[in-house]
């Protein structure tokens, strides 16, 4: 799809609908990839898109139509569900591959076999997310996105300024965001961080759309939000991995079991030693100065 970058004065209009663009462009200019599987990267930029779409939908409610919006975000929710389920697979297939090169030798044939079951997970959510795009479901949702993009459905005043209209709404996830942090048990719980990771990324998508007309500070709050996104994010992923881990070794043989407990074990200090880091990647983000343009 072409893209045209919004000026510095652009209105609310334009750079919602340069985000709607950039979003549902990720999303068809990898769906050939997605399809092919050549390149796992493929599924991770076209969940991206979807992902970023559904919160920019979230987050431009008050200058869109809202059913409009609504049933957007609902239509492309199984998308973003099956991308993610194969993206997730593939995340965590990379993860242990690496933690089973740290193994003893004499571990390595149960590790395999640990592995194997993962990549057949792999393999079902990749079936099942080529079965449904070869379906009239995604034929439909690709009309739709094209669509959308091409005439998002905009309300009146969304002709304002952009800074004027959306730089309270990036204060409003921010301030969303801050209340959650406030609100985290001690210690918190690792469903905690993870609602913390996903308003951080919430926060930084809202920023990036802002950077054409907000500039560098715009761009320096949404990297401090991304780096917040990152630590918790490793965090994540070394929890679910050790959740995953567990519950292959109670349903597997004792030298696979053996195993999952050292990977385990691994994968416990990898999300203890990201939980260290996370107060710091806050106090950093949470700094006045990176919100003085809003």
């Amino acid at each position: 799809m072409a893209f045209r970058r919004p000026e510095t004065d652009a209105t609310a209009a334009e750079l919602v609908t340069a985000a709607l663009v950039r979003s549902v462009s990720r999303v068809i200019d990898h769906e050939a990839g997605v399809r092919s599987g050549e390149d796992a990267e493929d599924v991770h930029q076209a969940r991206v898109g979807t992902r970023r779409l559904r919160s920019d939908l979230r987050s431009f409610r008050k200058l869109l139509e809202a059913s409009w919006a609504r049933e957007l975000r609902d239509a492309v929710k199984p998308l973003a569900d099956r991308l993610g389920a194969v993206r997730d697979a593939d995340v965590l297939l990379g993860r242990l591959r690496r933690r089973v090169q740290e193994l003893a030798e004499k571990d390595l044939i149960p590790a395999g076999l640990l592995l194997r079951r993962l990549e057949a997970e792999r393999t079902r959510a990749r079936q099942d997310l080529l079965t449904w795009m070869e379906g009239p479901d995604y034929a439909l949702l690709r009309e739709r996105l094209l669509a959308a993009a091409r005439h998002p459905a905009l309300l009146p005043r969304a002709r304002l300024p952009a800074l004027e209209l959306l730089g309270p709404m990036v204060e409003r996830r921010w301030k969303r965001l801050a209340r959650s942090v406030e609100a985290l048990s001690s210690p918190p719980s690792p469903g905690e961080l993870h609602q913390i990771r996903i308003r951080a990324k919430r926060c930084r998508y809202a920023a990036e759309c802002l950077v054409p007309v907000a500039g560098r500070p715009a761009r320096e709050f949404a990297k401090a939000m991304a780096h917040v996104q990152d630590v918790l994010g490793e965090h994540q992923d070394a929890t679910v991995a050790a959740a995953w881990l567990r519950e292959a070794a109670r349903s597997g043989p004792a030298e696979e079991a053996f195993v999952a407990g050292e990977l385990v074990a691994r994968e416990r200090r990898a999300a203890e030693e990201a939980r260290a880091l996370w107060p710091e990647a806050w106090r950093s983000a949470s700094k006045r100065r990176l919100r003085g343009w809003l």
